[in-house]
């Protein structure tokens, strides 16, 4: 009866594969747009050709807070409607083949970004989330596919005897023209981009910056390239560190070549997730260009693996709607992973598995949201899915659901899709049963502890961990010997970690033997679980510890650093001496750390605590990005609690693109201005602060 009912319902499915022909079919859309970055708005020109096929009493594009102007259907001038959301058009077409031409203006408040000031500012959208139409005239509903041809102008000063800025959009660059004003004193580059393919109106973007790049070119012939800032470039390797060779093992992996002409990858400040999978541009967060160290710490490998993939998933077959998110959400965690496994190996591959099991089953106690709904969370969109498709991959095989996930792209190319899409080929290639896969996995939001467990138990490794952590509530004394043979073993990194962690709060005669063994360990990870379980640092143990101060981690080293302060404050000036170069991430959180440690211990008197000083209060500013600036904030309040030029940025964070600045403003500002003299000093300083910094502060001063 069960594989009836799937062949049953595979040929219904079929039936249904044809996709409902709408009214109107939008097909292109040409823009030429012209960012102004000064007035942080944008304003352009947008040609959409469309095709009628029922007549019909309104048409509609998607365009939120924009003026129009030269509004021409078929070459003639139309009455239309602007409701401050939608364009809506109902008369001057007719049926078949038309054409919308005119003219807009934008002040984004969402979806398009400047960020910075000159002459290192740059210009970012985000559709997914936000809406590309905000800043574009367009379709926010994601089953309106259409080709997009983006042409973009920016301008700059004349002093600069060639162009500072790049301008990236979706598809290959056709060509780019510069033209001197010289009256103006003006350089304008206008640069022309062209897809081939329809895409969904969340996947257009456009970004602008100082940025260089190199290419390469895939196994397949796809040119891949790689953008970077100038002073950045010495970053540019570990930053990109195997970004071939994932492209080349994701085309091998998913069995269907890049589906578009092109790759790009470029990182910006300040943007708002990890990454995004722009169609054939993505962008990610500048917080990922690391040098060698830094690496260590935080990659983008994954990211990169994430973006790429979603290029299949997401970009060439598109979900129909946000209860079938994880069809895009899933299949990109899940194949980053698999891209992860080829680069650090099957222990590391089981280890992600398992610190995803682990959050998938604390979230389940009170999360009640499963896959299948538009309210699910990013962990069972993102991470959940991914264990779906793996359980589903290691269940039928792996020959089996390569087909299956072949040939299901392949059919749903440049289209939009629901659940049972996928799952009707894996039927195709398979007699498993989906039903109670899909009541398990995806309808269900309980933990499938039974199927997670057979997976994990092909691990050697997972098993081993699984039993070392068993044992945490033994005695000391019954797992030294075990605790030795790990840490002198070429054992994955959490195994030793796991020994770490259970030297905690032990005797110190007991563990620190031990301890000496954990000192000498390379892996960085090791290292790290040591700085953070060992912050009270013994005499005894003293020289070997100072040794973290040069392990290739920025994060060890900061552990490290404060451990050793506290531990031994005489020594200061000696640890000082050794971090006062120190500028680790792109974070600069080392830095920080060495400048505000610096201020708290060493006396007033001393010279280089006023260029310390301001330097730390830059770092609260706005030429910095959030990541430098929270931490900055967190540090100099202690220090200099009352400084103008600091409170003043406070109020500046309260504007900006990112959430978690502006929370992080707001939150400050609120618990400040508690105490009457905060109140007193923050209203001076309104004076001296920009409308829009005038009229947040006041806000947050009136507030009950």
């Amino acid at each position: 009866m069960r594989f009836q009912f799937l062949f049953i319902g595979f040929f219904t499915i079929l039936i249904s594969w044809a996709q409902t022909k709408p009214n109107v079919d939008f097909l292109s859309l040409k823009a030429i747009v012209f960012p102004q970055f000064e007035k942080k708005e944008i304003s352009g020109n947008c040609r959409f050709d469309f095709r009628v096929h029922q007549n019909i009493d309104t048409f509609r594009i998607d365009a939120k807070n924009m003026q129009f102007s030269r509004v021409m259907l078929n070459g003639k001038a139309v009455e239309y409607k602007n409701n401050g959301k939608e364009l809506l058009l109902y008369t001057g077409y007719r049926k078949g083949k038309n054409r919308l031409e005119l003219n807009y203006q934008a002040q984004p408040k969402l979806a398009l970004y400047f960020i910075g000031t000159p002459p290192n500012n740059q210009m970012w959208t985000q559709g997914q989330g936000r809406y590309t139409s905000h800043w574009l005239p367009s379709f926010d509903d994601v089953n309106e596919k259409l080709t997009f041809s983006i042409s973009v102008t920016t301008v700059e000063e004349a002093i600069y005897t060639a162009p500072r800025k790049t301008a990236v959009s979706n598809g290959v660059l056709l060509k780019k023209n510069t033209h001197h004003a010289i009256q103006e004193g003006k350089i304008y580059n206008t640069w022309d981009y062209q897809m081939q393919k329809p895409m969904a109106s969340y996947l257009v973007m456009l970004a602008i910056g100082e940025f260089i790049f190199k290419t390469h070119t895939s196994a397949s012939g796809i040119p891949v390239e790689l953008y970077i800032q100038p002073k950045d470039l010495h970053k540019f390797t570990p930053t990109y560190l195997h970004s071939q060779h994932i492209f080349d093992f994701m085309e091998k992996e998913i069995g269907v070549k890049y589906p578009w002409k092109i790759y790009r990858q470029l990182p910006v400040r300040d943007f708002l997730y990890a990454g995004m999978e722009n169609t054939t541009a993505t962008l990610f967060d500048q917080d990922f260009v690391v040098d060698s160290i830094a690496f260590n710490d935080r990659n983008y490998v994954n990211v990169n693996a994430h973006e790429l993939a979603h290029h299949w998933f997401g970009d060439l077959v598109t979900a129909q709607s946000g209860k079938h998110h994880w069809l895009q959400e899933g299949f990109a965690t899940y194949y980053a992973l698999l891209a992860e496994k080829e680069v650090f190996g099957d222990d590391y591959f089981y280890y992600q598995l398992y610190t995803y099991a682990n959050r998938i089953k604390t979230a389940a106690k009170s999360d009640t949201i499963p896959i299948l709904h538009e309210k699910a969370s990013a962990l069972s969109f993102y991470q959940k899915g991914a264990w779906a498709l793996h359980y589903l991959r290691d269940q039928i095989g792996k020959k089996a659901f390569d087909k299956a996930v072949k040939s299901y792209l392949k059919h749903y190319a440049y289209k939009n899709v629901v659940t049972e899409d996928f799952l009707n080929y894996v039927a195709k290639y398979s007699s498993f049963d989906l039903i109670a896969f899909r009541e398990t996995w995806l309808e269900r939001y309980n933990y499938p502890e039974t199927a997670i467990n057979e997976c994990l138990a092909k691990s050697l490794f997972i098993q081993e961990l699984i039993q070392l952590q068993k044992i945490r509530s033994q005695p000391l004394s019954a797992k030294l010997t075990r605790f030795n043979q790990i840490l002198q073993s070429d054992s994955f990194w959490p195994l030793k970690s796991e020994v770490i962690y259970q030297l905690k709060g032990q005797p110190f005669e007991q563990t620190e033997p031990l301890l000496r063994l954990a000192l000498q360990q390379k892996a960085i990870k090791v290292q790290l679980t040591l700085s953070e379980i060992v912050t009270k640092v013994p005499l005894s143990l003293k020289t070997a510890y100072e040794q973290l101060l040069t392990v290739p981690s920025y994060e060890v080293r900061s552990n490290a650093f404060l451990n050793l302060l506290n531990s031994f404050p005489d020594d200061k000036e000696r640890y000082f001496e050794i971090a006062k170069d120190w500028q680790g991430a792109n974070d600069r959180e080392l830095r920080i750390l060495f400048l505000s440690s610096y201020l708290n211990l060493m006396p007033e008197s001393d010279l280089r605590g006023v260029g310390y000083k301001k330097e730390l209060i830059d770092y609260t500013g706005p030429d910095f990005e959030s990541v430098t600036r929270i931490p900055a904030f967190q540090n100099a309040l202690n220090v200099f609690p009352e400084d103008p030029q600091l409170l003043k940025n406070l109020v500046n964070a309260t504007d900006h693109p990112k959430w978690q600045m502006v929370k992080y403003g707001r939150d400050m500002i609120r618990k400040l201005i508690r105490k009457e003299h905060y109140r007193t000093i923050f209203t001076a300083l309104i004076p001296e602060l920009n409308q829009k910094e005038q009229i947040e502060l006041q806000r947050l001063l009136d507030e009950k």
